[in-house]
């Protein structure tokens, strides 16, 4: 688990699952099986594997192949909810292994009243 993931409800953004610490070295993501969470009604567009090497802000290079893109959208908060901390579960097939899962933490907040 990296980093936690923010996300007002009304936001559509694209989010890096960086899976880099679970693979081994020469292991690379094959395949998607499937993207979800726990909590918060979140919906989640189709995803796909780095095909470039990514360099983050904070000087971090990930390798091709070990990082899942994918869109969130939507999420739902009670009204007396400040926010929810959702674990979003990205499944994946590598070319070693049939079935690996990463999870990362997202803060799901509402968007401020206008």
């Amino acid at each position: 688990m990296g980093q936690v993931l923010d996300k007002r409800t009304a936001e559509s953004r694209q989010y890096d699952i960086d899976c880099s610490r679970l693979l081994a070295a020469g292991e690379t993501i094959a395949s998607i099986t499937s993207i979800g969470a726990d909590q918060g009604a979140l919906t989640f567009g189709a995803a796909s594997v780095n095909g470039v090497p990514i360099t983050y802000p904070d000087g971090r290079t990930v390798p091709v192949g070990k990082v899942v893109h994918v869109l969130i959208s939507g999420g739902v908060l009670l009204p007396s909810q400040p926010f929810l901390m959702c674990t979003v579960r990205a499944l994946f097939s590598t070319n070693l292994s049939p079935a690996v899962e990463a999870t990362e933490l997202l803060r799901l907040v509402n968007t401020p009243n206008i």
